[in-house]
């Protein structure tokens, strides 16, 4: 490597070693990886320019360019989410789900109050909540644009499940239908690189990703559908 090669972080010289993220191309000295704080959303290490959100979350400057920030922006990209579901999967709901954009420590409070926990070292990005009457697909703001529609196409999966198959009590399964609601939506988007990153990733719904994929490769898509409410 040449001398010209920097850190992305702090500007400094590589010579023989660097560090990368998963498809990124940016290049990192070890002291950056191990010291600077990182992006709340990719978790890269943080340069000079980045930006701070009023709860307290930092953003790199790549996760910025595509962030949702407004409400307005924010509903209509959920809106052509659904939509998108609805006509690639037919995940119709009979009864609509509301949308509400919120900031990191009301999430967590929503979270908190259902009793539903992350995986462990992975944050809250999104949450479908049912209270009565009430149907609410909560979404954190300032999310880049991709994570953005993945989670919402998981959460409104788990809308789909509260309404066609409300009594099941198989936690893989949920999870693993929301996860291939989320992998297919990115496959339909052409995100396909996004997709396949979902397989080969550490995230402890991979194993629930697989079993429904599988049933998948011997049902169908259609067949999923059946099987999830024949499964309650």
């Amino acid at each position: 490597m040449g001398t010209n090669a920097t850190c992305a972080a702090c500007g400094g010289p590589l010579y023989e070693s660097y560090y990368t993220l998963i498809d990124r191309p940016e290049r990192y000295c070890q002291q950056c990886i191990e010291r600077r704080p990182r992006c709340a959303s990719c978790g890269a290490p943080l340069g000079e320019q980045h930006w701070r959100l009023h709860d307290g979350r930092q953003q790199c400057g790549t996760c910025h360019a595509t962030a949702i920030y407004d409400p307005g922006v924010a509903r209509t990209i959920f809106d052509e989410t659904v939509s998108a579901l609805v006509a690639q999967l037919g995940l119709r709901l009979n009864v609509g789900v509301a949308f509400r954009l919120v900031d990191a420590p009301t999430l967590e409070e929503l979270r908190a109050s259902g009793g539903k926990r992350p995986p462990r070292g992975f944050s809250t990005l999104g949450l479908y909540q049912r209270r009565g009457h009430i149907r609410a697909i909560y979404m954190l703001y300032g999310l880049p644009r991709l994570s953005f529609r993945t989670t919402v196409a998981h959460e409104y999966a788990h809308a789909w499940q509260g309404e066609r198959c409300p009594l099941l009590n198989d936690p893989e399964l949920r999870e693993g239908h929301a996860e291939w609601v989320a992998y297919h939506h990115l496959r339909w988007l052409g995100c396909h690189k996004a997709a396949e990153r979902m397989l080969a990733s550490h995230h402890p719904y991979r194993p629930a990703l697989e079993r429904l994929l599988a049933l998948e490769q011997q049902l169908g898509l259609e067949g999923v559908h059946a099987y999830m409410i024949r499964a309650e």
